[in-house]
């Protein structure tokens, strides 16, 4: 009997909907755990031309309608003008090939200018704001100068959040900044709509977990009253592994399907015009993916593209196995293993958040909380371009 023969599988439908900017990478502010150097090197009008021709073109983003352009840097608020070519760019070669495009920002905060509130007023431009807590918090990300950033974002933070379409404070923390209940009330009462916690994952949290698991526990006590007290925490991180683990628990449901979306959803360009995997490889050339001179990107794509959390060594007895697709890819490089591999610093930052996290769910169904039964079935977290955005780095 003869054999059928073997059908490799060939590359999948993968457009690009998201892809981030680097409109410069000079920053005012000189954060200690930023991974980019802050060099006055800024993309030119034209790279950004071919960079948006390039994202719109069918062999990038197909067929896809809705599209979503992040400014990044650097602080890309230092470069309006080219920020201003590119949305009316976006705008005009996106409506002649009936795509529409949205646009959204990562920023540090400091710049809130009468010209940024017409930008963001104009675009509904969604917003990541960096602000890592309290003033002591935040002594790590002081200006060139030396002189604080806290006052300056504090300050500016109500009013980014009253121009934009949606903003979220993404709260970066190290084994030194761990009071997060203070971090996170300060974040609400400057008028944070959403929270992201995000841990610099190439610090040693090994030699730090006990301290770390002890602070996520304080955090969701802290959770479990505000619910209780009929408030919703703005925990964008948290809300996620809550409603994760309640379709696991509840359905059944399976871990995601993907660490990130790294190399296929989302693509980033640099002030050059190289295509990045994301943004995170901006100092990886022997991974970039080819250069917004052409749409035809490396076969080394693929390898990105058909990543699964299934597939990823170490998971299978995790407790967090159901909620946790495997985290950054790039850290998982940069450590000199394989794409296939998991970070332990990322292992341990994941299970103490999960842990205390399932703990707060037990205590909030045995009581069969209403807000928070409601929370579930309504998910309290982020959504469009930002869902993305603030969970990668």
């Amino acid at each position: 009997m003869r054999e059928l023969p073997v059908v490799q599988p060939g590359p999948v439908y993968a457009p690009v909907t998201n892809l981030m900017l680097y409109l410069t990478d000079d920053c005012p502010l000189r954060c200690t755990y930023c991974f980019v150097d802050k060099k006055p090197k800024k993309m030119t009008c034209e790279t950004a031309r071919k960079a948006v021709e390039f994202f719109l073109s069918r062999d990038i983003s197909g067929s896809v309608r809705h599209l979503n352009i992040n400014f990044f840097g650097g602080e890309p608020m230092l470069e309006l003008d080219l920020m201003e070519e590119v949305i009316a760019l976006a705008r005009r070669v996106g409506g002649e090939a009936y795509k529409q495009v949205t646009f959204s920002a990562t920023t540090s905060g400091t710049i809130a200018t009468s010209r940024v509130e017409r930008i963001l007023r104009d675009t509904r431009m969604s917003l990541l704001v960096s602000l890592d807590g309290t003033r002591q918090a935040s002594r790590h990300r002081p200006f060139l100068s030396g002189r604080a950033s806290f006052p300056v974002v504090a300050r500016n933070l109500t009013r980014l959040v009253e121009w934009a379409g949606e903003v979220a404070v993404r709260m970066t923390f190290t084994p030194d900044n761990l009071d997060f209940v203070a971090n996170v009330r300060q974040a609400i009462e400057l008028g944070a709509p959403w929270i992201a916690l995000c841990p610099v994952l190439e610090c040693d949290w090994q030699s730090h977990q006990a301290e770390l698991e002890a602070a996520y526990d304080r955090l969701l006590e802290w959770f479990v009253a505000e619910l209780r007290q009929g408030k919703i925490p703005p925990l964008d991180v948290t809300w996620g592994l809550l409603t994760h683990h309640d379709r696991a628990v509840r359905f059944g449901a399976g871990r995601p399907a993907r660490p990130c979306n790294v190399g296929t959803s989302l693509l980033a360009v640099d002030t050059e015009g190289n295509v990045l995997p994301c943004h995170r490889f901006l100092y990886r050339p022997q991974d970039r993916l080819g250069t917004v001179d052409s749409t035809t990107l490396s076969s080394e794509r693929w390898k990105y593209v058909h990543i699964a959390s299934r597939e990823l060594l170490g998971c299978d007895d995790c407790p967090a196995n159901k909620v946790c697709g495997g985290g950054c890819r790039l850290v998982v490089l940069n450590a000199r293993k394989e794409l296939n591999e998991v970070h332990p610093a990322y292992c341990v930052t994941m299970l103490a958040h999960y842990r205390a996290a399932c703990r707060a769910y037990e205590a909030l169904m045995g009581e069969q909380n209403p807000l928070f039964l409601n929370a579930l079935t309504r998910p309290r977290n982020l959504t469009g371009p930002l869902a993305e955005l603030s969970r990668i780095g």
